[in-house]
C-alpha cells in the first residue's frame, strides 16, 4: 500500500502548488503556453490516480482491473511527454524547425503508445498480468519508457546547450535552466522506473518537476503580468491626463499623426466645429471625412 501512499502525496502536492493555475487560471496567467501547461498537470494528476490504483489493485489481487488501470498508466505517462514537449515549445518560444520536430515527436510517442496499448491487450506486447496478478514487463515497455527518456534528454541537452549560448543573464537564461532541470529530473527517475517497475519513481519526478517549475517559474510569470498590467494602468492614467489637458485648453486643439494625417485625439471645442457630439468621434478620422 505504500506505493500508493506516494502517489496520494504527490496529486495533494500538485493541486496545493498549482492551485491558482488549476483554479484561478484565467486570473493569474492568459498566455498561450499556459494553456498547455494547464492541460500537461491534468495529464499529470490523471496519471498520479493510475499510480495510486495500481498499489491498491495490486494488493488486492484484482488481475482485470490491474490490467486496465496498468494500459491507462502507459497512455497518461506518453501524453504527459507529449504536453511537456509542446509546452517547452511554447513557454520558449521555440520557432526554429527543432520545436516542430518535438512537437512532433511527442505526438507520434503518444500515438505509438495507444497503438500498442491497443495491441496489448489481445497480444501482450507492453506487459500482462498473470493469473496471481503479478506485473510482467514486456520488450515493448523498454522501448517505449528509452524513448520518452531520450526524449526528455533531447529538450534538456537544447535547452542547456541554448542558456550557454545566450550572453547575457537575464529571463531567458532561467527558463532554460528550469526547462533543463526538469526534464533531467523526469528522465533519469524514468531510468531508475525502467529498471524497478515496482517503485513509484516517476510519481515522485513528477512531484519534484512540477513544484519545481511553479516555484521558479510560475510565480516570475505572474511577477511579469503584475509589471505588464501596471504599465497598462500608467499609460491609461497618462492618456486620461491628456485628455483632460486638452478638454482644458481654451480655444480649438488637436493632434494628428504626422505620416498618416488621422486625428488621434481633439477637445469638446475642436469636435464641435467638426460636427461631432464627442471627440471620441474625431479620432482616426482624416482631413476630407
Amino acid at each position: 500500500m505504500y506505493y500508493s501512499v506516494i502517489g496520494l502525496l504527490a496529486i495533494l502536492i500538485l493541486i496545493i502548488v498549482n492551485w491558482d493555475i488549476l483554479h484561478g487560471f484565467k486570473v493569474s496567467y492568459d498566455k498561450p503556453a499556459w494553456n498547455v501547461y494547464r492541460r500537461f498537470l491534468f495529464v499529470v494528476m490523471a496519471y498520479y490516480i493510475t499510480d495510486i490504483l495500481w498499489g491498491i489493485l495490486e494488493e488486492k489481487k484484482l488481475t482485470i482491473w490491474l490490467f486496465a488501470d496498468t494500459t491507462v498508466y502507459f497512455v497518461a505517462m506518453a501524453v504527459g511527454i507529449s504536453f511537456w514537449a509542446e509546452y517547452t515549445v511554447a513557454y520558449l518560444t521555440e520557432k526554429s524547425d527543432f520545436g516542430k520536430f518535438l512537437i512532433l515527436a511527442g505526438r507520434i510517442i503518444a500515438g505509438g503508445v495507444l497503438v500498442l496499448a491497443a495491441i496489448n491487450i489481445f497480444k501482450p506486447v507492453l506487459f500482462s498480468v498473470n493469473e496471481d496478478c503479478v506485473y510482467e514487463p514486456h520488450p515493448a515497455r523498454y522501448i517505449l519508457l528509452v524513448l520518452q527518456i531520450l526524449m526528455l534528454l533531447m529538450i534538456s541537452i537544447h535547452s542547456l546547450v541554448s542558456m550557454f549560448r545566450l550572453t547575457n543573464a537575464g529571463e531567458m537564461k532561467t527558463r532554460f535552466r528550469i526547462i533543463a532541470s526538469f526534464g533531467f529530473i523526469m528522465a533519469i527517475c524514468l531510468l531508475i522506473q525502467l529498471l524497478f517497475p515496482y517503485l513509484p519513481v516517476y510519481s515522485i519526478a513528477y512531484m519534484l518537476g512540477t513544484t519545481l517549475l511553479h516555484s521558479f517559474v510560475a510565480n516570475d510569470e505572474k511577477e511579469i503580468r503584475k509589471r505588464e498590467l501596471e504599465e497598462t494602468r500608467k499609460t491609461a492614467d497618462l492618456k486620461d491626463l491628456f485628455a483632460s489637458l486638452i478638454d482644458n485648453m481654451p480655444g480649438m486643439t488637436f493632434t494628428k499623426d504626422a505620416k498618416t494625417g488621422l486625428y488621434l485625439a481633439c477637445n469638446q471645442a475642436f469636435a464641435d466645429y467638426a460636427h461631432k457630439e464627442t471627440p471620441a468621434e474625431v479620432v482616426g478620422l482624416s482631413d476630407a471625412e
